[in-house]
């Protein structure tokens, strides 16, 4: 029994959908020596350690805001202490250097062919799948792209990094106090998003509800449009209990779709190449009866 509802198939079969995806997306890419794109936690946690002997009280209140799943204020915190240069030299050696390759994962996504996508991720991975389509296969654009708009509305497909790009190091949001920078200097990419949820649906892979951008999304959507359709979350099974998959449907206004659980997460990439069947098949039923 696949776990894609009918309306979300539809819905990218019509194009109609906004994939946002993730560090676990990412995640399964490999680089030179075998290298994993790192998590939030243990890319803050290996930074933490540069900080020295003399810092070690720091690094325990550091290592309490990671756990508690405040990366913002913990990537502030250690940029202060370790100074940005240190800093964007890291973030460049552990989401850059490795050259990772894409994994079958983005070829999958990508090739769901769909017009919008949107990821906070800040390595060129999915970039590089899209390259393998052949030149001017993807458009990308930053949050502080003035021109995002103009490109969303000729029939190209565009990728959105919300948090910036490695190849621009030093205008990546990674601290709390980057993200209200953004917030208040690009209000027009926000309200982008925001018109974007109202038109589409969207369908959040690899990513955390704790994300600030997509908590503040989907709050201010569910609020605003009481009785807008709800987007979708893709999450492996168990992680979280019935009640509390309940609290955040209703807060966030998003249904959850759930894939087997296992520790290699490899059921997630088995699920997409499902529904990648099953958008194919629909829209040849589309085409069939004209009914885009």
């Amino acid at each position: 029994m696949s776990i894609w509802p009918n309306e979300l198939v539809h819905s990218i079969a019509c194009r109609r959908c906004v994939l946002f995806f993730g560090a676990g997306v990412s995640m399964n890419s490999v680089g030179n020596g075998g290298v994993r794109p790192p998590s939030w936690a243990s890319f803050l946690m290996e930074a933490a350690s540069q900080i020295g002997a003399s810092g070690k009280k720091i690094v325990k209140e550091i290592n309490l805001l990671i756990k508690s799943g405040d990366y913002l204020t913990a990537a502030e915190v250690i940029r202060n202490e370790i100074k940005r240069e240190k800093f964007t030299n890291l973030v460049k050696a552990r989401f850059h250097t490795p050259d990772f390759k894409a994994a079958p994962i983005h070829k999958t996504l990508f090739n769901l062919d769909l017009r919008i996508a949107i990821t906070p991720n800040f390595d060129s991975i999915y970039e590089t799948a899209a390259g393998e389509r052949g030149a001017g296969a993807l458009t990308t654009k930053t949050y502080d792209d003035d021109d995002i708009a103009d490109c969303l509305r000729r029939h190209e497909r565009v990728l959105i990094k919300s948090h910036g790009t490695i190849s621009s190091p030093n205008k990546l949001i990674f601290t709390r106090t980057d993200y209200a920078k953004a917030r208040n200097s690009h209000v027009q990419f926000y309200e982008l998003l925001d018109a974007l949820l109202r038109t589409h649906t969207f369908v959040f892979i690899g990513c955390g509800v704790s994300d600030p951008d997509i908590r503040s999304l989907l709050e201010n959507y569910r609020y605003r449009h009481p009785y807008g359709q709800s987007h979708y979350f893709v999450t492996a099974s168990k992680n979280f209990c019935s009640e509390v998959k309940f609290v955040l449907s209703e807060s966030l206004k998003i249904n959850f779709i759930e894939y087997a659980a296992t520790k290699d997460h490899a059921n997630l990439s088995k699920e997409l190449e499902s529904l990648k069947e099953l958008v194919e098949l629909e829209r040849i039923e589309l085409s069939k009866n004209q009914a885009w």
